[in-house]
């Protein structure tokens, strides 16, 4: 009977690879060009001498071929992890990749290298596409109006330099930093076969997302926008990958409006600034409430084989904050007055706070950094100068709504670290597109010390941590739990405690249908001195539900999806999802009512715009005064979770 069960398994993954094979060559993108023909052969013994030994090798799958099968993917991984035959780097990428890919090739008549390792660099040659490609006709006339990326600009981004040794980890790690999404749709690095014995060449493909445009994100609830902004941005500024833009950004209390430079490569030198100031406006009343500003000067981390970064960051906010529920602001009552007092909880609010740091690594295969620095923070609320309350209400209000007015002056050391192991997976939280997941353990903790003799208020220690372990399930899906611990103790207390834990599995393709994604998260917050609290429903889960409608120290929230795989339609990927979502949030988790709701939803990817989808869910909830039909309607950005 075993036997029989192993036969019927050992058939349904057979299946399930020809499913996926047929798949794979069903789907398109554009006109796939012939695969390039290889350059003419290297000079022979007497002419030139012998390059290093190589393993032999297979040659790569031409770009445009079918993907492979799920039995294949895991082997092909690891032989090129371990730099041997059957390395296959073709296949490991994602079908708008593998189709850019083929293009340049063709256009370039340019052939893989199919065993790079061990050989010396000789050029850099990049290739970078316009956004609409010539199977998104008519669409592609736009690309007159955008300014391309110069290829000098991608050139400077790679880190293995000419004369270098060929070295994989370099390689992928170049990849990594192209796929910006802001700049970047598709990014490919690969191995060129050349003319001469021993060396290799490098190829650069990407493809620009559209710059020169109206960027927005957004999204609706209940009929209204709980969020948008949208900024008249160049984001490809001169085709050196710099953004200059005039942003709006409007959530339910306010907007604010003012302009934002972003520049990660200043000068040529490594260096990232990012700034942006604006006025902020009440939605309601459309008053200047305040202000909003940022300045950011960095030296990162370059590459994981970098060893000091340095960087200094300033922000200040000068505003109404306010708490909703739906598309109310959530009211108070105070406990020692008769009646429901109906006080809207908001109030005006000063914040400033000024970052010196520094950061020393050290790679190897377990990658390790110190940070250390210092934070100068400031934070006034007030209540409104109309507080409709009396003395009594004031009082009350102030202490328990309000969070803590404090100078706090600290200096902090932390530690961190991870295993530089990277997988890039597909059709998880975007379409085709390649997104970058650390796998391994991931490790930080932060100790902080505020004294009055350097300028705080306040003694006080911080303390804080986050840990993670991600692996790679079934190759294309992913498993990953995760916690965060954060800790204040003054006056031998522990106060404002915070604590969360994670769990997330995303299933492999099955049989090139969809995956399944799951997750539940809960987290905690006991001792709280600052008035605040967790909530859940509407853009925190449960679709079902109105925005903030469960509220307390407690939440616990889990979900389930089921995706499809993505569709190509003209220029977009399209795919479904139905979903199923449950928890809720309370003092304790003893007293949590559990509400549950279900619902469908449709997701439209334009890589040519954005790397996140387009989000359409219709969600019902299964309990509660607004239960069944006809449900909610969100619509917005990414994925649901």
């Amino acid at each position: 009977m075993r036997h029989g069960d192993g036969r019927s398994r050992a058939g349904w993954v057979v299946a399930a690879a020809a499913l996926c094979v047929l798949a794979g060559t069903a789907r398109a993108d554009e006109p796939a060009p012939e695969p390039a023909p290889a350059p003419a052969p290297p000079p022979t013994a007497a002419e030139s001498p012998a390059p290093p030994a190589q393993p032999a090798a297979s040659p790569p799958s031409a770009p445009d071929a079918p993907a492979p099968a799920p039995l294949d993917i895991k082997a092909i991984r690891d032989a090129c992890e371990a730099e041997k035959p059957g390395c296959d780097p073709v296949m490991l990428l994602g079908g708008l990749e593998r189709r850019t890919l083929a293009r340049a090739l063709a256009e370039r008549n340019l052939a893989l290298d199919p065993a790079p390792w061990g050989k010396r660099l000789r050029n850099i040659h990049v290739d970078n596409f316009a956004v609409f490609a010539p199977g998104d006709r008519p669409l592609d006339l736009l690309n007159a109006f955008h300014r391309t990326t110069r290829e000098a600009a991608i050139e400077r981004e790679v880190l293995l330099r000419p004369g270098q040794p060929w070295r994989q980890r370099l390689v992928d790690e170049t990849a990594r930093k192209l796929r910006d999404p802001i700049y970047t749709s598709v990014a490919v690095v690969v191995p060129i076969l050349t003319d001469e014995p021993g060396t290799v060449d490098l190829l650069v493909v990407t493809r620009d997302v559209w710059s020169l445009r109206l960027n927005s994100y957004w999204e609706v609830q209940a009929q209204t926008f709980t969020y948008l902004t949208f900024a008249l941005s160049e984001n490809n500024f001169l085709g050196w990958r710099k953004v200059a833009a005039m942003v709006f950004a409007m959530d339910l209390g306010q907007f604010v409006i003012g302009p934002e430079y972003i520049d990660k490569n200043m000068f040529g030198r490594k260096l990232t600034l990012k700034t942006k100031a604006a006025l902020v406006f009440g939605r309601k009343s459309g008053q200047v409430e305040g202000s909003v500003s940022s300045f950011d000067l960095s030296r990162p981390l370059w590459s994981l084989d970098s060893h000091w970064g340095a960087g200094i960051a300033w922000k200040q906010r000068y505003d109404i904050a306010r708490s909703y529920r739906g598309l109310g602001i959530r009211t108070y009552d105070a406990p020692e007055t008769p009646g429901d007092d109906m006080i809207p909880r908001e109030y005006r609010e000063r914040t400033f706070s000024l970052t010196t740091s520094g950061v020393r690594q050290w790679g190897g295969v377990i990658e390790q950094q110190l940070r250390f620095g210092h934070i100068l923070a400031l934070q006034r609320p007030v209540v409104l100068s109309d507080f409709p309350g009396d003395p009594v209400e004031r009082a009350a209000f102030e202490r328990d709504v309000l969070p803590r007015s404090e100078r706090s002056s600290q200096v902090f050391v932390g530690y961190a670290a991870f295993t530089p192991r990277y997988h890039a997976f597909h059709d998880v939280d975007t379409f085709e597109l390649a997104e970058d997941t650390q796998l391994g353990p991931n490790l930080s903790m932060t100790a902080g010390l505020a004294r009055g003799e350097i300028g705080s208020e306040r003694d006080f220690v911080a303390l804080a941590a986050n840990a993670s372990y991600t692996v790679a399930f079934g190759d294309d899906g992913v498993a990953k739990i995760s916690g965060t611990t954060d800790h204040r103790l003054e006056g031998g207390k522990a106060i404002d405690n915070y604590a969360t834990a994670d769990a997330r599995l995303v299933t492999p393709n099955l049989f090139c249908i969809g995956r399944v994604v799951a997750e539940v998260e809960v987290a905690t917050r006991w001792a709280e001195s600052q008035n605040r609290f967790l909530s859940a429903g509407g853009d925190s889960g449960l679709r079902g539900f109105i925005v903030g409608e469960f509220i307390g120290q407690r939440r616990l929230v889990g979900h389930l999806e089921v995706r499809t795989a993505p569709r190509h339609v003209w220029f977009t990927r399209v795919g479904g999802v139905a979903f199923y979502d449950v928890g809720g949030a309370a003092d304790t988790l003893r007293d949590m009512p559990i509400h549950q709701d279900v619902g469908v939803g449709l997701r439209i990817l334009v890589p040519q715009t954005s790397p996140e989808p387009l989000r359409f869910d219709w969600a019902i909830g299964l309990d509660g005064a607004n239960r069944g039909f006809p449900g909610r309607f969100i619509a917005g950005y990414r994925q649901g979770f």
